[in-house]
């Protein structure tokens, strides 16, 4: 697949201008370090699982900046207790002076340029806590069904959408992110019901209605509420349900947005770029005819770099080869004999295996300075892709990716039928647990290991 030099100039402008600049103090924290943390879900275009990580480092001085790699408007938080965090939106191309008191509940809060943007996040959810406890105290007695909880969930719409104009009256909030917010709110209630409410196996063309209330021609929502972008998902697999005799296949989604007039304009054209996107594993005979025909069909640069990028990334090589040249498992742990091992198989493209590196993390800061090490094997991974994983959630300690061979040794040795799986080998080299828990389900384990 050859990819145009304006298309790749464009990716650079693009990356280039994706971030937030973070730069204030702190007061009141234990640590030199603190890290900003995305909140899960995926990325509205790539279908990217978000889980980025940024490490921040606090000075001497008490003084602070970082570079927040943001696409464009997203959920982000910083860990504040054992079980609390703060969560917050980030803008693109935002500059945020934050203070950072970490002697309260929620320490972050804006000052000057773009505060009231990155404040909203503390007056809304304040708002909501107070809110929640009402209607949960309202809702004990009362039965629910599906128009009952609808109903419920567009009063709430009501309720947040009051909330933001008052804020926006009373604050020099940005147009960019009020009409992100008001595109979000207005979405959710719908896709909240299809994730949360129903049953797609089994849904009739009234419910189907009910959760398509607000269309499917919405230009902006399109480009930029994954909220909207999942109903239309959820829409185009009912009717393809519906309508196919048998099993749906990939050309069959593709085909019922880019042959027909079911979807039109970004709604089509993010559709097919979310479904290209995802597409990262499937090999080039079926990938590269969609491709030429989606390349024909969608001519917003943005979205087409979306999906190169996403398949680039995955399939191309590394400038620098890192498969592990080891002979075998035993040779790699054999490095490490004489310490606990807690090997860790994952991949870039699991969900799942990203989600538990925080857990790691924590794990491994609860351990430091004891006999342990943290091995992370890559189990059928592409080498880019890996590497980019491991810079994007900041992994740290002894990393191998894992070639043909020792996929299969691991698959025998330690049971491995699916990822994250974990394995826990004393210092003798001995396996003590071939399907060990999860991060943080581990401590007590690992830690009466090494006291004996």
């Amino acid at each position: 697949m050859r990819i145009s030099f304006m298309l790749l100039l464009f990716s650079i402008v693009l990356h280039a201008n994706a971030q937030v600049e973070v730069h204030g103090t702190a007061k009141n924290y234990k640590d030199s370090v603190f890290y900003i943390t995305e909140n899960g879900g995926f990325h509205n275009l790539t279908m990217a699982w978000r889980d980025n990580r940024v490490k921040v480092t606090i000075d001497k001085n008490g003084n602070f900046k970082a570079s927040v790699p943001e696409e464009a408007i997203g959920q982000w938080s910083i860990k504040t207790g054992k079980n609390s965090s703060q969560s917050f939106d980030l803008v693109k191309g935002h500059t945020l002076e934050l203070t950072a008191d970490f002697s309260k509940e929620k320490p972050l809060q804006a000052i000057g340029k773009n505060a009231a943007d990155f404040n909203y996040s503390l007056f809304i959810n304040e708002k909501v806590n107070q809110y929640n406890q009402e209607e949960n105290h309202q809702q004990k007695s009362k039965p629910e069904n599906f128009d009952s909880v609808l109903a419920r969930r567009k009063a709430f719409l009501n309720f947040k959408m009051t909330l933001l104009a008052e804020y926006r009256r009373d604050h020099h909030m940005s147009n960019d992110y009020y009409r992100w917010l008001s595109a979000k709110y207005t979405y959710e209630p719908f896709e909240r019901m299809v994730v949360e409410n129903i049953k797609t196996d089994s849904i009739d063309e009234a419910t189907v209605s009910k959760i398509m209330e607000k269309g499917f021609n919405d230009e902006y929502a399109a480009l930029h509420t994954v909220e909207y972008n999942d109903l239309i998902g959820f829409y185009i697999r009912v009717y393809l349900k519906k309508n196919s005799k048998g099993p749906i296949t990939l050309n069959d989604r593709f085909s019922v947005a880019a042959d027909g007039n079911l979807l039109k304009g970004n709604t089509r054209d993010v559709y097919l770029t979310r479904l290209l996107a995802s597409m990262i594993k499937v090999p080039d005979s079926i990938y590269n005819p969609l491709f030429s025909k989606y390349d024909k069909i969608v001519h917003n640069k943005q979205l087409k770099q979306s999906v190169i990028s996403r398949r680039y990334d995955y399939t191309s090589p590394a400038q620098t080869s890192v498969l592990s040249s080891a002979a075998s498992l035993g040779e790699i742990f054999g490095k490490y004999k004489g310490k606990v091992i807690y090997v860790d198989f994952w991949a870039s493209w699991c969900v799942p295996c990203r989600n538990e590196m925080p857990n790691s993390a924590e794990l491994k800061k609860n351990l430091k300075g004891k006999d342990i090490v943290f091995i992370y094997l890559g189990y059928k991974d592409q080498e880019k892709a890996w590497l980019n994983a491991r810079e994007q959630l900041g992994v740290e300690g002894e990393h191998y990716l894992l070639n043909e061979a020792l996929i299969r040794e691991a698959d025998s040795l330690f049971g491995v039928v699916g990822i994250p799986h974990y394995a826990i080998i004393d210092r003798n080299g001995n396996i003590i647990n071939k399907k060990a828990g999860r991060p943080g389900a581990v401590y007590k384990q690992l830690l009466n290991l090494l006291q004996q």
